[in-house]
């Protein structure tokens, strides 16, 4: 199990957070703020999740999920917007994320959702 992920988002401040409670637990984010890096970072040894934020402008959730499952198989995704947009969180599970939540629920279970996916670092 890799215990790296990618994080597709344009949001700085939130890819902060997430790195550091990453970092806290001796695991590793890659941030990627568009598709074509996210699908970089995810070739070679495939990451143990992808996280997408669905607040990304302009984003296509279902061509996102394909291009990240042809650069790296069936790496696990986790998709997580507003709870307001509705439509947005169906699209997601439409496209095949394997989790989608809202954005609040994703932030309060982050350490269990790197846990999960990422398993436990060695010296941590």
């Amino acid at each position: 199990m890799s215990q790296r992920a990618v994080l597709l988002t344009s949001d700085l401040i939130f890819s902060t957070k997430v790195t550091g409670t990453a970092r806290a637990l001796g695991l590793e984010i890659a941030v990627a703020a568009d598709v074509q890096k996210a699908a970089e970072l995810c070739r070679g040894e495939p990451p143990g999740c992808v996280f997408i934020d669905l607040g990304i402008p302009g984003l296509e959730i279902t061509s996102v999920v394909s291009r990240l499952r042809s650069a790296a198989g069936t790496v696990p995704t986790v998709a997580f917007g507003s709870h307001v947009d509705k439509a947005r969180l169906d699209q997601a599970r439409a496209a095949g994320c394997d989790e989608v939540l809202p954005r609040s629920k994703f932030s309060g279970e982050l350490p269990e959702l790197l846990r999960r996916y990422l398993g436990a670092a060695e010296h941590a």
